[in-house]
Parts: structure tokens; C-alpha cells; sequence
């Protein structure tokens, strides 16, 4: 039986050289930064259709982590690796990034595991890796309040903004911000979140939810909130799964 300290998510894709291999060193940044138990891994279904694929990563995939402070990772380096039985056996958590394309391959090769595979809805495209990002930002929220699987709407997040939820797509989602707050506090600073579009009563129902999230405590003054800590990767991750948009001002 394994024995381990930190869990495994297996990323696939097609080639295992631009959309899965962005998706794993992406989620170990923010799990790095969230101290969750997690760590990625990416392998391919179908190497042999990327005999055209030059080097060992998409060079788009390497220049948009490096665009977010990801320099130098030894996984840059590796070359794509074809997912086999034990890759499987050995993840706690799976994600296909396109169901279209990926299901029918996991049907073919590996049958058994078809129907334990989260998919996500990620074209090999130029923009596939914005909605990539969000993606594994919506997981890792997941995984924080002990993976739970996608569904909709979460009732344990289901928190309504001021914006019907019909508007809550694209640029017309609420924007909260988010801060981090030094002075006066000894030292031990808290994270703010402010802008919310929700009364009183929705800020308090909000920090009862973010605290019990980052597990630990916080307050709403002045239509502020405040939460111990530095907690603004775990709460980024947590409102924009509720579908806020979320901007952080400050260092």
C-alpha cells in the first residue's frame, strides 16, 4: 500500500507538450504557495500524433509560466512522457483537459479508468491556457476543502453577489480586491477583501465562509474584510471559484 505524505493529480492531454505540461507546473506554483498536499504530474495519451512538436515543451507553455514569475523549472527540460498503467494507479486525482478529444483515447487504451477522469473543456489553442489557469485555480479551491467534485452550484460556496448570476460571466463578474494590510498590526497582518457587492449580512455569511476556508480567523469592519494572515493566494483562488473576479492591490 502507498505511503505518502502528499497526494498526486495526474494531468493528461494529447502530447503532453503544451496544455497538460502548463497545467502541471502551474498547479505546483499555487499548491506550493497554498501549502496544499498536492503535487502534479503530466503525462500523454497519444504521443506519436506530436511527432511534430519541436523541443521538449511548447514554447508558448514555458513563455507564458516565465510571464508569471516561473523561471527556470527542471521540468522545462523533460521531454514528453506517454501515460502508462502505473501513472494511473498511483494518482489520487485525474484531469483530461479536452473530453472530446481524451475520452475516446482512455476508452481505446486505457478502458478502466474512463470513468474516473475529471474533464475539462480545454482546445489546443492559443487561448487554451488563460482558461487553463482558471481551471487550476478552481481546483485547487476544490482540493482546500477536501476535494470535492465539480458541481454546480457548490452549496457549500454558494455565496449570491450583488449581480444576478446570469451576468456573472466573462468582464461583467463582480470584481472584489484584495489586499494585505500591515500597519498597526504587531507584525501579524491580515488579508483584506473589499469593493464586495453584498450587504452587511452577505460580508458576514462571505467571512464565515473565507475563515472556514483558510481555517483560521477574521472579522468585517467597515465593509471590509479581514482575515488572519496571508491568505491572498487561498482566498483568490476560493472567490474567483465563486465567480467573483478578483484584483490585488498592494506588494
Amino acid at each position: 500500500m502507498r505511503q505518502r505524505h502528499e497526494k498526486t493529480v495526474l494531468f493528461l492531454c494529447t502530447g503532453n507538450y503544451y496544455r497538460s505540461r502548463f497545467a502541471e507546473v502551474l498547479f505546483n506554483s499555487v499548491a506550493g504557495k497554498m501549502g496544499l498536499p498536492w503535487r502534479a504530474s503530466s503525462r500523454g495519451l497519444a504521443l506519436e500524433r506530436g511527432v511534430h512538436n519541436v523541443g521538449p515543451m511548447a514554447v508558448a507553455a514555458v513563455q507564458a509560466l516565465e510571464a508569471r514569475g516561473l523561471r527556470g523549472i527542471t521540468d522545462f527540460a523533460r521531454l514528453p512522457t506517454q501515460v502508462t498503467a502505473d501513472d494511473f494507479d498511483m494518482a489520487d486525482w485525474i484531469v483530461a483537459l479536452k473530453e472530446a478529444e481524451h475520452l475516446p483515447l482512455l476508452h481505446e487504451r486505457f478502458p478502466a479508468w474512463a470513468e474516473k477522469v475529471e474533464f475539462w473543456q480545454v482546445d489546443d489553442a492559443p487561448e487554451a491556457l488563460a482558461l487553463i489557469e482558471h481551471e487550476v485555480m478552481d481546483l485547487a479551491a476544490r482540493l482546500i476543502v477536501g476535494g470535492r467534485k465539480r458541481v454546480a452550484p457548490p452549496p457549500e460556496i454558494a455565496v449570491e453577489p450583488a449581480v444576478p448570476k446570469k451576468e456573472m460571466t466573462g468582464k461583467s463578474a463582480p470584481v472584489v480586491r484584495l489586499g494585505r494590510e500591515m500597519k498597526g498590526r504587531r507584525g501579524k497582518g491580515v488579508t483584506t477583501v473589499f469593493d464586495v457587492p453584498l450587504d452587511e449580512a452577505g460580508l458576514l455569511q462571505l467571512a464565515t465562509k473565507l475563515k472556514d476556508r483558510c481555517g483560521t480567523g477574521g472579522t468585517v469592519k467597515d465593509g471590509v474584510i479581514e482575515i488572519q494572515g496571508d491568505q491572498r493566494d487561498r482566498l483568490a483562488a476560493v472567490l474567483e471559484s465563486m465567480g467573483y473576479r478578483v484584483k490585488r492591490v498592494g506588494g
